[in-house]
């Protein structure tokens, strides 16, 4: 018996298909979930209205409003929880701090990775009050040039928050370049502790079909037997040339790795640490 269920990113799909045109797409696919992509804020409410009645009439579950802003603008961040609430919204992605992206971006950037990383815990630690009130978990991603690159340091800025509501959204590609903090915020985290730089080398990633990228999903969907994950996986792989082909075929590549990923750590267990 499969331990997961799947939904898609609207994020993902061509900008131009109509709410119904996407759920009808995914019930075709036998796709039970989905990830609404929400508008700005001043046309939200009335398509959170629209996202709601369409995933019920499709019977397909929301697994969550993404778009929101900035997580530590408290204000802000009720808004948003009022117009997900109006949506039926548990989960909420929300945005951290910026970092940088790029040298460019991190030459111009005045604030320190400390600086930063402590607006984002005094945000989330709100958010955890937040939660309460309004029913909703909010999670932010592992993203490029963001205060949660990588996870070690997301999750020592989480560490202690009631994960009822705060949480991370865990991206396996993302995190193969993601995971790599600028060499500023590197040196910032380490502080006197670094003995020796290496030349510097530039490098890009270039986003492909699944099955010809760099990530191992057996490997990933091991990982989650292993902590016995049984939630959600949403495709935010970049749908918009033929939707249903790209999504059906990365589905079906998706399946294959969790029925041959093994379910549990195997013997002989290895003893270099003993």
């Amino acid at each position: 018996m499969a331990n997961f269920k799947y939904a898609v990113n609207t994020n993902s799909l061509p900008k131009e298909m109509k709410y119904n045109e996407i759920a009808e797409m995914l019930v075709r696919m036998k796709v039970e979930g989905i990830e609404w992509g929400l508008p700005e804020i001043g046309k939200a409410e009335h398509a959170a209205k629209e996202m709601r009645k369409v995933s019920n009439d499709y019977d397909l579950e929301i697994v969550s409003f993404i778009n929101a802003g900035h997580l530590w603008k408290i204000d802000l961040m009720k808004k948003w929880s009022d117009i997900v609430k109006l949506g039926d919204g548990k989960v909420l992605r929300v945005s951290p701090p910026w970092v940088a992206y790029n040298f460019e971006e991190s030459l111009h950037q005045p604030e320190s990775y400390f600086d930063l990383a402590k607006k984002t815990r005094e945000g989330l630690e709100k958010l955890v009050s937040l939660g309460k009130e309004y029913g909703i978990k909010y999670v932010v991603e592992m993203h490029s040039g963001s205060v949660t690159a990588s996870a070690p340091l997301v999750r020592q800025i989480m560490e202690g928050l009631d994960s009822s509501y705060v949480g991370v959204i865990y991206d396996p590609a993302n995190g193969i370049h993601e995971g790599w903090i600028r060499p500023r915020n590197v040196v910032e985290l380490l502080g006197n502790y670094p003995d020796e730089l290496l030349p510097r080398a530039l490098w890009e990633i270039k986003v492909c079909p699944l099955e010809y990228g760099i990530v191992d999903y057996v490997e990933v969907y091991f990982a989650l037997n292993i902590i016995g994950f049984k939630g959600w996986i949403s495709l935010e792989e970049f749908f918009r040339h033929s939707p249903e082909i790209e999504i059906e075929r990365a589905l079906l590549f998706l399946k294959k790795c969790e029925d041959v990923a093994p379910k549990s750590i195997l013997e002989p267990f290895t003893k270099f640490n003993e």
